[in-house]
């Protein structure tokens, strides 16, 4: 039950929102005297914007300030996240009025004027419910891992992502350490799972016997959805689901939206997953069919996208006319959003340096590797960012051409923990997921070793190069320096590799409302 404050690991993080908020610093600078961590802004809009960036366990709300009122600021905080325990701050001390004011949105009220007394008896009394809430999500959690019976079909892996991604969404902001530790654990059970089936299963997927793969994408679901007219398929380069879950929200304000799921090819990188998607085709075929547009360099492995979907419409005897758009900054997606909109093409084709993006609106950005030590930081700072970014604005205008939205990505991350030492000569590729190079040698633990990459459909410039994929939440090292390429890259985001993370995708169709 609900703990004494001082009993706390951490300090309690409280938000007060009040455009008043000088008057109220004496009961500021008693509630830090009583060990919480407060933090104060004196608009709604600042209040939202806090709220939206960083997690805190209470927020005080003002009833009336100017500009935006507490009502619309207690909606907006409520609706981005549904479990964040908001006390509202009245001068009404009739509670049938304030109930029949705030409904369910809001979890206790305050009457101005108050005493410290009062104050911290609200915020016991609120905490409390938290604490209850933490004890129920645990019981949820526990009875949930009980009926969870082993996926046996791709169907059954997309449903137990979903579901953990869920899970992932609510532990965001409540579950005590030891229940987001038990999470973990099954998120890597899950994992080790999921890779063993990959394993196993990957080769009839290539056959048509499994889930859509990212060379499909375009003929079982683009093509046909074009009976209704136009369409601007956008691709969010390295976006995971629960990031998706995210946008999803905002999006529902000017879209009706449904969700589909899809596999990427092996390796989740981009030059064979994004390549597949416009080709219509795997790796081995691009190659077989065109190799003038497939090429073993490092870089610009993605510089013939364009030409591959102009063979993809010619195979299929689609007639159809496409614009395509590249933007990787931006300063490049405020340049083309008008000429976006204006586009009369059948298919509009843009792709967006999604994650890079992201990373480079976090402020200051010194200690990326502290601030991303948790990925719950992340999902914050995408609900902050995304509904104020041009791309969001781009979505907005689009709904005025009544062209429907196909969303998506061409593979997702994980954050790698384990590392794993690969052997092999000296031209193997630098990729930490993933690796291609004659004479490899990796513990088939840790990793999917091909000796014929062609058995899954990878192309190899060389007979004598195999392919090494990495499991679960591997990483690969070389043998020389292990300690310090453990060091480096340890608890990093990459792509690549076999996880649930990066292979079981999003697809949002969305029509204008």
């Amino acid at each position: 039950m609900f703990r004494d404050l001082h009993t706390w690991e951490n300090k309690m993080k409280i938000l007060w929102i009040d455009d008043e908020i000088d008057l109220l610093k004496p009961f500021i600078y008693l509630l830090q005297k009583e060990g919480y961590d407060v933090q104060t802004a004196t608009s709604g809009e600042d209040g939202v914007k806090l709220a939206n960036s960083e997690a805190f366990d209470l927020i005080f709300l003002d009833e009336i300030m100017p500009g935006v009122d507490g009502l619309e600021v207690l909606r907006k905080i409520k609706s981005e996240n549904s479990q964040q325990l908001v006390v509202m701050v009245t001068k009404s001390e009739e509670e049938d009025l304030m109930t029949q004011a705030y409904g369910g949105w809001v979890d206790d009220y305050i009457t101005k004027p108050f005493s410290l007394n009062q104050l911290l008896s609200v915020l016991n009394r609120t905490l409390k419910r938290r604490s209850i809430i933490e004890e129920k999500m645990a019981e949820d959690y526990s009875t949930q891992l009980r009926a969870i019976v082993e996926p046996k079909n791709y169907k059954d892996w997309i449903e137990y992502y979903r579901n953990m991604v869920s899970w992932d969404t609510r532990m965001l902001e409540f579950g005590g350490k030891d229940l987001k530790t038990i999470h973990e654990e099954k998120k890597r059970d899950g994992n080790a799972g999921f890779a063993k089936y990959i394993e196993s299963e990957y080769a009839s997927y290539l056959k048509g016997r499994g889930p859509i793969l990212s060379h499909q994408i375009f003929p079982q679901i683009a093509f046909p959805s074009m009976k209704e007219g136009p369409i601007c398929f956008m691709i969010f380069d390295s976006m995971r689901l629960d990031q998706y879950m995210k946008l999803v929200p905002f999006l529902k304000d000017y879209y009706e939206v449904t969700t589909e799921y899809y596999f990427s090819v092996l390796p989740t990188a981009t030059p064979y997953s994004r390549n597949a998607m416009f080709a219509g085709l795997l790796p081995l075929e691009i190659v077989q069919q065109y190799p003038q547009y497939w090429t073993y360099e490092e870089k610009g492995q993605n510089r013939y996208e364009r030409e591959l979907f102009t063979e993809q419409l010619r195979r299929h005897k689609l007639n159809l006319s496409f614009s395509f758009y590249k933007l990787a900054s931006i300063s490049e997606i405020e340049k083309s959003v008008e000429k976006i909109k204006g586009e009369s093409t059948d298919i509009v084709i843009v792709v967006i340096n999604f994650f890079d993006m992201l990373i480079h609106s976090i402020p200051g950005r010194g200690d990326m590797k502290g601030i991303l030590d948790d990925e719950r930081v992340l999902l914050n700072i995408l609900a902050y960012w995304f509904p104020i970014s041009p791309i969001f604005e781009l979505f907005r205008n689009l709904t005025k051409k009544d062209r429907r939205i196909i969303l998506t990505t061409d593979h997702g991350f994980i954050r790698v923990r384990r590392p794993t030492i690969i052997y092999g000569g000296r031209e193997i590729s630098p990729n930490l997921r993933y690796k291609y190079g004659p004479a490899l040698r990796v513990d088939k633990k840790n990793a999917l070793l091909l000796n014929n990459p062609g058995d899954i459909c990878l192309p190899s410039e060389d007979p004598s190069v195999r392919f090494a994929i990495a499991k679960e939440d591997y990483y690969f090292i070389y043998p020389t320096k292990p300690t310090e390429y453990e060091r480096e890259f340890k608890y990093t985001f990459q792509h690549g590799g076999i996880s649930t993370e990066e292979m079981i995708l999003p697809l949002g169709i969305m029509k204008p409302r």
